[in-house]
């Protein structure tokens, strides 16, 4: 599976191919990070506390 961040990985297959709706892998997860600024919000944090983690390179 083609990774943006990883280039090519390995990932297992559908556990369970039903033969009307045998399923696929059709990407290998949200980019890194992708959820830190809602995760950090619903902690309490605000925007500006949020962007000086960031800036200092903590997150």
């Amino acid at each position: 599976m083609p990774d943006p961040e990883l280039g090519t990985i390995r990932m297992q297959n559908v556990l369970f191919r039903l033969s009307e709706t045998p399923g696929a892998i059709r990407w290998s997860g949200r980019p890194h990070g992708a959820d830190t600024a809602a995760v950090l919000s619903e902690l309490g944090l605000s925007p500006a506390e949020i962007g000086a983690l960031r800036a200092q390179g903590a997150v």
